[in-house]
């Protein structure tokens, strides 16, 4: 296990860049006094909101200056062709070269893919790497893990094979539960459902001792806990959780504007004020930011690009959580099982 934890963070990266990325860095530092911080970015923007920093604290923070940063609209392939001095490029290089345990950033996911592809080495076993979120779920404890939700675009039976081995062992990791239980998200629970290549992933995850595979759990289930980990392709997935986020601002909305709709509902909302904030607090996306780029030799950890200052220290509690438990080589000794 690593005792001090070092993690990259590109500081530019997100809608809000370093107002809100250098204080979840620092809220984090305080409450861990073993991490080390690489604030990677125009230094200009960071000093300034380094001054609450104790003497102590000083000593576990580091800047690494440029003023480049990718945009959220840039073409993924321009981080490897014109923007290697960008924030991010560095802060994922940070890890390629061993002077960083884990990368948080909040910028352009597909730039973030391409750079770490690029700059870390697949972990053997390992075809694709896969983008893993975190999801709400109804019962005890949660949470639940869904993969892939962009990395890729379509994928075949033995990548979604290896998704679950991946998902099995990050779910462990980050919610301790050493028998996740492995779902694959298909059309409909019947043994007859689903394309082939589903047909086939189902075999292979039934076949393998590694893996807790609880078969086929259909879109309505998702939210239910009865997976720790749901298996699909990256077209897939990202429809899922893009259709998952906007429902949400749906609910949102809709209590929102029912509370103003009147008196009566105004005054009803008070006495159901303790429940509301309940719902309220489990919708929080803050909860939930933070989804794992899998597969790699390295820790990258995506926050989303509009995450509060809470929700991006979140993404950087996960980058510390694997770092503590080594996640890439805990997948690449599954994967050696797996192929045994």
């Amino acid at each position: 296990m690593t005792e001090v934890r070092r993690i990259a963070i590109d500081v530019m990266g997100g809608d809000s860049g370093p107002p809100v990325t250098v204080p979840a860095a620092l809220a984090a530092l305080k409450k861990h006094p073993l991490l080390q911080i690489t604030l990677v970015g125009d230094e200009q923007q960071i000093t300034p909101l380094l001054t609450s920093l104790s003497p102590n604290d000083a000593t576990r923070v580091d800047i690494v200056h440029t003023s480049v940063a990718i945009s959220a609209h840039a073409r993924p392939d321009k981080v490897l062709r014109g923007s290697r001095d960008s924030s991010m490029f560095i802060a994922v290089d940070r890890v390629r070269q061993g002077l960083a345990d884990a990368c948080v950033s909040a910028g352009n996911t597909g730039a973030l893919l391409m750079a770490g592809r690029h700059l870390l080495d697949a972990i053997p076993g390992i075809d694709k790497p896969a983008i893993m979120a975190t999801l709400p779920a109804t019962r005890s404890g949660g949470y639940s893990y869904l993969l892939d939700v962009g990395a890729n675009v379509s994928n075949n039976a033995a990548e979604l094979y290896q998704f679950a081995l991946m998902g099995s062992v990050l779910a462990s990791s980050l919610s301790e539960r050493p028998h996740a239980r492995v779902a694959l998200l298909n059309i409909g629970a019947e043994a007859n459902k689903g394309t082939p290549e589903i047909q086939q992933a189902a075999s292979l995850l039934a076949d393998s001792p590694e893996l807790n595979y609880i078969g086929f759990i259909e879109g309505n289930q998702l939210y239910d806990g009865v997976a720790d980990v749901i298996v699909c392709d990256g077209f897939t997935g990202n429809i899922t959780i893009k259709t998952s986020a906007g429902a949400v601002k749906v609910i949102q909305g809709l209590l929102t504007k029912t509370i103003r709709a009147g008196w009566y509902f105004r005054l009803l909302s008070l006495f159901a004020r303790p429940l509301l904030l309940g719902i309220q607090k489990e919708l929080n996306p803050a909860r939930y930011n933070g989804a794992t780029l899998v597969g790699l030799s390295g820790i990258i950890v995506k926050s989303h690009g509009h995450a509060s200052q809470d929700g991006f220290e979140h993404a950087i509690r996960h980058a510390i959580k694997q770092v503590e438990d080594d996640v890439p080589a805990l997948i690449a000794g599954k994967m050696n099982h797996a192929s045994e």
